[in-house]
């Protein structure tokens, strides 16, 4: 009995030590304080221009297990810390954090958020360290640009022209807003907001919204392929309520995708990615 006992006693070692021997903490990307772990081979690409994480694979876990606190790591180094922002939270969330309030995204990507009050501390989301160690695994994906081309305002006339780039080395579907009409693509964005000095939003395009029935619907009509390297040029007008005074104003712009609508099996279309998520731009303007 005692050399039965002995030799269990020397298999369960042995096997403890070969896991600890093929055990690689570099392999790791993802940690949540709840012991949830994703390796590099988990995910198959991540776009640095939305700070979305693609699995290649669903994850429902990721959306039903509670932790408050996650890591993103870069070959074993902890590269910046997150929260996870649950809805009834009494503050907002400060710094890099993924929320759990809005479906955003199916249970095959998470997109990480950032906010920080008057640009501090920076943004670490895209850190040369992960940048680097995403492109070793090659998983690094570039996404969209936007380029805010043109603001100009003459009374209360405002011509509005911007540039979508695909940075990406995979042909994108982008939402179209001559394909969708600006009533249907301004539900999905606030389209172009004007701030003072003050950080008071001066302008609201007050456009109808055309609502998707139902809620979470998504038409391929809506889409056009941008590939790789080429740029979509758009251009709205505007009517303003009122005259802005001259002064100095800044403008922003958020280029929205499809997100939650869309399911594994639907992100790629062909050759061809649906851009998921968002992207801002913002422009400094002078009024005379």
């Amino acid at each position: 009995m005692k050399r039965i006992l002995s030799a269990i006693t020397f298999l369960v070692l042995a096997l403890s030590s070969c896991e600890s021997l093929f055990f690689n903490p570099d392999e790791y990307l993802f940690r949540a304080d709840n012991g949830l772990k994703f390796k590099y081979s988990d995910f198959q690409l991540y776009d640095s221009s939305t700070h979305i994480f693609y699995f290649k694979k669903s994850h429902p876990e990721f959306k039903t297990d509670k932790f408050t606190g996650f890591s993103i790591l870069a070959e074993g180094e902890e590269v910046y810390k997150g929260n996870f922002y649950e809805p009834y939270s009494s503050s907002m969330p400060f710094g890099p954090f993924i929320g759990s309030f809005i479906p955003l995204m199916q249970d095959y990507a998470f997109q990480i958020g950032f906010l920080t009050i008057d640009n501090q501390p920076d943004d670490p989301r895209n850190d040369p360290r992960l940048i680097s160690a995403l492109d070793q695994h090659n998983i690094l994906h570039s996404g969209l640009a936007l380029s805010m081309d043109t603001v100009e305002i003459n009374g209360t006339l405002l011509k509005f022209a911007f540039t979508i780039t695909n940075k990406d080395q995979t042909s994108l579907m982008i939402m179209d807003p001559d394909k969708m009409g600006i009533n249907l693509f301004h539900y999905f964005t606030n389209g172009l907001l004007i701030y003072n000095p003050e950080h008071t939003n001066v302008f609201i395009n007050g456009i109808e919204l055309e609502r998707p029935t139902p809620w979470n619907e998504w038409k391929a009509e809506w889409l056009s392929e941008i590939k790789t390297g080429e740029s979509r040029h758009f251009f709205f007008n505007y009517t303003m309520k009122s005259a802005l005074a001259p002064g100095a104003y800044k403008t922003i712009f958020q280029f929205p995708g499809l997100s939650h609508q869309v399911s594994k099996d639907q992100l790629f279309q062909g050759n061809s990615r649906i851009f998921l998520g968002d992207i801002t731009g913002s422009k400094n303007i002078v009024i005379e």
